[in-house]
């Protein structure tokens, strides 16, 4: 119930934003940020609003929102352009 209220914005019973309500598909409550975690690495992770995605910048992959929910699934995240790292590419 109280992730209920997050994700519609804490309106009681209005339902969150969902297709067909004209404006878009529905965002993540920016107040659940502080209470997810990559469930990887157990790290914050950053909100993208122009993808609606839940970034991790250290491992170059994120989360889905869908309907207003992040799919936390390690399997359902995408890879991102990660920054190449400071040590250099391994050698085999």
């Amino acid at each position: 119930a109280v992730l209920r209220r997050a994700v519609s914005g804490g309106q009681g019973q209005q339902p969150a934003q969902g297709p067909g309500s004209g404006s878009g598909p529905a965002r993540l409550e920016p107040s659940l940020l502080r209470f997810l975690v990559c469930p990887l690495s157990k790290r914050p992770l950053r909100y993208d609003e122009a993808t609606n995605e839940l970034v991790n910048e250290e491992l170059g992959i994120a989360y889905p929102i869908i309907d207003g929910i992040p799919n936390m699934i390690p399997e359902a995240a995408r890879t991102t352009q990660k920054k190449p790292s400071a040590e250099g590419p391994k050698q085999p």
